[in-house]
């Protein structure tokens, strides 16, 4: 009987692990600071958008004014409202805006409707969809509460302010951003690629607020909100996710949703 050959490890070239640590860590920004940087990314890809053919018109600090005149409730979500609890900034196609549902959400429509008439709007089950046409990506997604966690994004909320422009606005609390995270991770319909970036940014948000002089997490809240995304498994697993996040290890993406006795 022929003895298996042994499998040798791959030989792995190593870096400086300090090197590592510091291009990995987050930073510290303000929120307002941080949401003005995805902006400011955000035009940066927008200005090559179709190589230049056709520019989004989408201008983030003009959609906050307007439904602030306006007085329609909303809350800043997506990477623009994570920025801040992340530490790490980073590009997106869209501006992510929550409203209740009803009445606030045909205003919040009607009022950027107003603001870009010539951009398509696409109705999906828990969000507007506002479309260059021609194009396949929303740059505006209107999303009202379509999961229980959501809804209680609208009330665990902070209140961030724009000084140059005077504006007032409110993104998610660092409580219902990982719930969120934690939401879209678990959505099966999700693509897988996206699903990886939520579990990025909720293993960044997570490493955030192990900085000097931050906050802990509510991880009582966290857990009420976890059961909120996953009825009767979501709390405990939230919480198994956000301490393997503070251990430096990696949260699998095929190991999501399941109950561990």
């Amino acid at each position: 009987m022929k003895a298996k050959p042994r499998v040798r490890p791959a030989a792995v070239i190593t870096t400086d692990p300090a090197w590592e640590a510091m291009k990995a860590a987050p930073r510290n920004l303000g929120h307002d600071e941080a949401v003005q940087e995805v902006f400011f990314l955000q035009r940066q890809y927008q200005s090559h958008w179709r190589n230049g053919v056709a520019a989004s018109p989408v201008d983030l600090n003009v959609i906050l004014t307007t439904l602030t005149n306006k007085r329609i409730p909303f809350v800043l979500t997506g990477a623009h409202g994570i920025a801040g609890w992340t530490g790490r900034p980073r590009s997106t196609q869209d501006v992510d805006i929550l409203v209740k549902g009803g009445r606030t959400l045909t205003r919040a429509v009607n009022a950027i409707r107003a603001l870009y008439p010539r951009l398509e709007v696409r109705n999906f089950s828990g969000v507007r969809a506002f479309f260059v046409p021609g194009e396949t990506t929303s740059v505006i997604d209107v999303t009202y509460p379509h999961r229980a966690d959501l809804e209680e994004t609208l009330a665990n909320r902070v209140w961030v302010e724009h000084e140059a422009l005077k504006l007032k606005y409110r993104i998610p609390s660092l409580k219902a951003a990982l719930a969120n995270k934690y939401g879209t991770m678990l959505t099966p319909t999700r693509d897988s690629r996206k699903r990886r970036q939520d579990i990025l940014d909720f293993e960044y948000m997570v490493a955030h607020s192990l900085g000097q002089g931050h906050r802990a997490i509510d991880l009582r809240t966290v857990e009420s909100l976890g059961e909120k995304v996953w009825p009767g498994g979501g709390g405990a697993e939230i919480l198994r996710l956000i301490e393997k996040a503070k251990a430096g290890k990696a949260i699998q993406l095929d190991a999501l949703g399941q109950l561990k006795s």
